[in-house]
């Protein structure tokens, strides 16, 4: 039986009602951590218990911190206890980062870091221990920070979702009622939609930051395996890596599969597994005929000629069967739709895109890789 296993980026943590979403076709999602576990804890977030006892979300600390484990954990729990104070440090980190000028005056990205560090007397000298560079200490803090605001925004999701229309008609409703007697008074239910329309959008220069924070620390350590098939969700980092390929090789990514997805499973975890079993007990046979398949073409030789038809020629008669069976497990009306686009990226391994050339074996140059992109079917 072929196993398909996905590394995920750029994100460190996956959102609660995605990663129900992602697990329907690979057998294990992997994912990046800028601070290794510690097998002591007993705070370990809930919500991922079930998906890691059983292997089924795997997390890997190319770089473990070692002795600054604690201190850099500290400093991360000052900045989410301190947010307020934080903020601005933080935003001119990343326009600093992001800017040709880094290097002058106050607001330059090591100067930030520096006073960052220096909050819990942690000095970037000491930063540079084992090797590991200031560079990777920014990584760590940008990943980690990132990792704060998707929680609280999946948090803020979740509860927004339950807000349905007829509900949103109903405050309308009651805002016309009220209009005359709150005068100019601030409107909450508009604010509300404000609020609703903006979840999810990426932050201006968040992105790129991310991923380039997320490559320094993929490319500091080794992982267990050379994953081919990489997932996002993010569309903006999907043509990052996209851009960087086809810098690369020369060549534009070419469709494979495009497959339909739920949208959103706000389940408690023990529901969401039963679909999730469920759907893949139906779908057994077809999930294998697609690992097989794909399996089989990131394992071909060099290819002058890349024709995603020939590629895969039951790319529409797989689309079609699959989508049946979510359409059955997953009613469109109930939970949504996105979609999986599938791109190959042939000739370059993934691996070597985020690796110095010297550090990437001559023999990756010659595989090819898959991008997952789950994206919202409506653009």
């Amino acid at each position: 039986m072929q196993s398909l296993n996905s590394l995920y980026f750029p994100q460190t943590a996956l959102p609660r009602h995605l990663r129900h979403c992602l697990l329907l076709l690979p057998d294990t999602l992997h994912l990046l951590q800028p601070v290794e576990a510690d097998d002591t804890e007993t705070d370990k977030p809930s919500d991922s218990d079930l998906f890691m006892e059983r292997g089924i979300c795997q997390v890997h600390t190319p770089s473990p911190l070692g002795e600054n484990r604690d201190r850099f954990l500290c400093l991360i729990q000052e900045i989410r206890t301190r947010k307020d104070y934080y903020a601005e440090q933080l935003s001119s980190l990343t326009l600093a980062h992001l800017s040709k000028e880094q290097d002058s005056g106050d607001h330059s990205s090591q100067a930030i870091m520096t006073n960052l560090l220096d909050s819990q007397g942690l000095s970037c000298r000491e930063a540079e221990k084992d090797d590991q560079g200031e560079e990777l200490w920014q990584a760590r803090l940008v990943l980690a920070l990132a990792e704060i605001l998707d929680r609280e925004e999946a948090e803020l999701a979740e509860k927004l979702s339950e807000i349905d229309s007829d509900e949103l008609a109903l405050f309308q409703e009651l805002k016309g009622e009220m209009e005359g007697e709150t005068g100019d008074a601030e409107d909450p239910f508009a604010e509300l939609l404000r609020i609703k329309a903006k979840m999810g959008q990426p932050r201006p220069g968040s992105i790129k930051r991310r991923f380039q924070a997320w490559k320094t620390l993929y490319a500091s350590g080794t992982l267990p395996e050379n994953y081919w098939l990489w997932t996002t969700c993010q569309e903006e980092a999907a043509e990052l890596l996209i851009n960087s390929y086809e810098a690369r090789s020369g060549r534009i990514s070419v469709p494979l599969l495009l497959l339909d997805l739920p949208g959103q499973m706000y389940l408690r975890e023990e529901d969401a597994m039963e679909r999730i079993q469920a759907f893949q007990k139906e779908a057994a046979s077809l999930r294998e005929s697609i690992k097989e398949q794909l399996a089989a073409i990131v394992k071909q030789g060099h290819l002058d000629l890349v024709d995603p038809v020939a590629l895969l020629p039951d790319a529409g008669i797989l689309a079609r069967d699959w989508n049946e069976i979510v359409d059955y497990h997953f009613p469109e009306e109930r939970f949504g739709r996105r979609k999986l686009d599938l791109q190959f990226l042939a000739n370059i391994s993934l691996d070597s895109l985020f690796r110095a050339p010297s550090a990437s074996r001559k023999t990756d140059d010659l595989g090819h890789g898959i991008l997952a992109m789950c994206r919202d079917e409506y653009r």
